[in-house]
């Protein structure tokens, strides 16, 4: 009996021993908005730590598990033979199953703990509820930080990247968080380093967890150093990198419902006392400044327009500032996931890291149906221009843009180095803008590129270079340096040669290779060419070989000061007698009657010049080729077409020599081809349901003009074989609707045309 009684004994100690152990983890957080510090301290749960049971006496760990998303825990643990227990929670995921460890610790790599008090074990009960441990703010100096804020902030991240919207699997390596680290806010592989002031500031920390994320999902090519928002002349690696980790952090921000915002608090004021802040949806306080893809706000704003909707948490709930929508679907994937694959895709792979290649990307990897419109909306908010401008294509010397030289504070409007022909259209690489600037020797100008709209700061990441090419197309000058920033000017140069001379601006930065500016050519001092503004005249413009003509021009330059100079030269032959605005032309000596030509030019002091002029005189052989005189007789009937009968005459008589006749027909269909047939005997043969009048040795195919019109300017020469020649026209103009016949021409009479004196 005895030992029967000693046996249940033993026995109900040993069921008594499992002993429920529960309790619930909450930490004391600091709560804060788009002003810093409320004043406020809730509790929250601490979710996902690990939770140790352990003997009081000997330090053994008998149970482990992890805190449910209310912090609540419940293990079970072997109490026989335990005289105390106490209970450890690490700030630390390590125990919660499939799930992303996250880790926080000071940076001597020592986990962060909370221990509940010793409680004494007298009897094994069945159940044990620890209570309620809080996790208190620790000091560091005179800055607020507490470990299990920071676990929270992780946690949160490994959520965020698990969750449907992105469903990524948990990395290999551990989201580490040190803190107080002495120095600031940090990155460095997968260990985001929290400032002593930063623990309690939680954009802070996932914009720092932001950085891990890249670093273990995608590759970042930041390169460090210092950086702020309202600079929008950062290296575009580097705003890339900061301007993702902020967007990353405001996308977290967004999932749990709150709006997305970047704050750095103060760590020891309780209330108030921002250092930095921003808006990720109306980029307050830096609207106006944020622009461009080497602006680090501009990138995170541009990437959290990607993702946000209509319920996001903003000024303007229930709608959204951007096309980009929550219900756009993209290849059959939400913007946030659509996003992600680009990120662990292109992403990944570009080389020199910046917005350029999330534009590319996403082209690229959804090229069927890119969503294009609303792609270029988000972009264009921030002043992303990754499309070609108004001008394209532009891209060589034959179809250079006309941009005339100016003198006062005329720029381009923006212009933009990019250009695809592709559909969709990217990558833009390689893009050269071509200007063709008419100038004139003695010119002085610059050539010059700004950041657009003359902004202080640059507004984009363009690095322009300009090349000069003389009207020859001949190279002369080319670099990137001498304007403001970024920016390239060749200064105060001096034109040799008046034409069209060209301005070329592309960019030899393969990392700033997309990128707006504005373009001009100043000048610094500007040479105007002298103008003709009366003649060249010939007084007589027709004399014999034994006379002369005097020739005059009148020309004025509006530069003061300038002296004109006058070449005039024969170009058939005689010579020029004086020098200067009147001269006089010897002729030389002619077998027949001739038109000989005279070039003038005549240019400034620094060797403009106006367009070259010419002057006419005609020369005939003293006496005369003709003793006839010269007539014009019009006969026959012509036949009516839709407009009539069409006329046919003589601009003044057949005279031998003169540059002064031309045949002239009138009434014709507009706009159609003609024949006229020139014969040196009449025929009047039926034709058509007409006449035709001459023989057809000649014939001249014409067009009518718009207004029905034919002339036909006929230079004669003064050979005396030509003397009493008599020969015959008509026109013929085919095809008008209006006409009678199988070939329906309206037809004019005929002009008989006798040359002479």
């Amino acid at each position: 009996m005895r030992r029967a009684a000693a046996a249940l004994l033993v026995l109900a100690a040993s069921v008594a021993a499992q002993t429920l152990v529960t309790g619930r983890v909450e930490y004391v957080d600091k709560a804060w908005d788009y002003n810093g510090w409320t004043g406020s301290d809730p509790v929250l749960p601490v979710r996902r730590a690990d939770v140790h049971v352990i003997n009081g006496i000997t330090g053994t760990i008998l149970a482990s598990g992890s805190t449910a998303d209310d912090g609540s825990f419940a293990l079970t643990a072997d109490l026989s033979l335990v005289l105390s227990l106490q209970v450890r929670v690490d700030a630390d995921t390590d125990l919660n199953g499939a799930f992303q460890r996250v880790r926080v610790t000071t940076e001597a790599n020592v986990e962060y703990s909370l221990f509940s008090p010793l409680l004494p074990v007298l009897l094994p009960p069945p159940a044990l509820d620890v209570g309620t441990l809080t996790a208190l703010p620790i000091l560091s100096g005179s800055d607020e930080g507490n470990a299990f804020n920071l676990l929270d902030m992780g946690v949160r991240v490994a959520e965020y990247v698990a969750s449907p919207l992105i469903g990524a699997a948990p990395s290999t390596q551990t989201l580490r968080l040190y803190w107080p680290e002495g120095g600031g806010s940090y990155t460095s592989g997968n260990g985001a380093y929290i400032g002593a002031d930063d623990g309690y500031d939680d954009a802070v920390i996932l914009h720092e967890l932001g950085h891990v994320i890249h670093n273990l999902y995608s590759e970042s090519d930041n390169p460090g150093g210092s950086h702020t928002f309202g600079d929008s002349d950062q290296e575009p690696t580097l705003s890339f990198g900061e301007g993702y980790a902020t967007f990353f952090g405001g996308a977290v921000q967004e999932w749990m419902g709150l709006e997305a915002l970047y704050m750095d608090a103060s760590g020891s004021a309780q209330t108030g006392s921002d250092q930095l802040r921003a808006r990720l949806e109306t980029v307050t306080p830096y609207a106006g400044d944020a622009y461009g893809a080497a602006d680090e706000l501009a990138v995170a704003c541009t990437l959290f327009d990607l993702l946000d909707g209509e319920a996001s948490v903003d000024a303007t709930p229930g709608t959204d500032d951007d096309l980009m929508l929550a219900s756009t679907v993209v290849d059959g994937h939400s913007p946030q996931k659509a996003w992600w694959d680009v990120f662990v895709g292109p992403v990944n792979s570009a080389s020199n890291l910046t917005m350029n290649h999330a534009w590319d990307g996403w082209l690229a990897l959804y090229a069927a149906d890119p969503h294009f419109a609303e792609l270029q909306d988000v972009f264009e908010d921030r002043r992303l221009w990754f499309w070609a401008d108004v001008q394209e294509p532009d891209n060589d010397l034959a179809s250079a843009v006309l941009l005339p030289a100016v003198t006062g504070a005329t720029w381009t409007l923006d212009r933009t180095l990019y250009w695809s022909a592709d559909d969709p259209p990217a990558p833009g690489t390689g893009d050269e803008d071509w200007y063709s600037v008419p100038l004139v020797k003695g010119d002085v100008v610059d050539f010059a590129t700004r950041y657009p709209g003359a902004a202080a700061d640059a507004d984009t990441q363009c690095d322009t270079w300009i090349d000069v090419y003389d009207p020859q197309g001949v190279l002369v000058v080319g670099t990137d340096e001498g304007g403001t920033g970024r920016n390239a000017k060749v200064e105060d140069f001096a034109i040799t040669k008046t034409g069209a001379w060209a301005c070329r601006v592309r960019t030899v930065n393969s990392v700033r290779r997309y990128g707006r500016y504005d373009v001009r050519v100043h000048y610094t001092e500007q040479n105007h060419p002298p103008v003709i503004v009366a003649g060249p005249t010939a007084t007589p413009d027709a004399i014999n070989t034994q006379q002369t003509a005097q020739l005059d021009v009148i020309a004025t330059d509006e530069d003061a000061g300038q002296t004109l100079s006058y070449a005039w030269t024969p170009l058939d032959g005689g010579s020029i007698l004086g020098s200067g605005a009147s001269v006089t032309f010897q002729p030389p000596g002619v077998a027949a009657s001739s038109v000989l030509h005279v070039q003038l030019v005549v240019s400034d002091s620094l060797g403009a010049e106006a367009p070259p002029a010419e002057v006419q005189v005609t020369v005939s052989p003293a006496g005369g080729p003709c003793v006839n005189a010269a007539s014009v007789v019009a006969g026959g009937s012509g036949k009516a077409g839709l407009l009539g009968v069409p006329t046919l005459g003589a601009q003044n008589l057949p005279l031998l020599p003169s540059s002064d006749f031309a045949l002239h027909a009138s009434g014709c269909l507009p706009l159609q081809p003609c024949t006229l047939v020139v014969g040196f005997t009449l025929l009047s043969l039926n034709y058509d349901l007409g006449h035709l009048y001459p023989s057809p040795d000649v014939l001249i195919g014409l067009i009518t003009s718009a207004t029905g019109e034919v002339l036909l300017p006929v230079t004669l020469p003064g050979d005396p074989l030509l003397c009493g020649l008599t020969i015959y026209t008509q026109l013929f103009v085919p095809g008008d609707p209006g006409a009678l016949g199988a070939k329906k021409t309206a037809q004019t009479g005929y002009l008989a045309l006798t040359f002479g004196s």
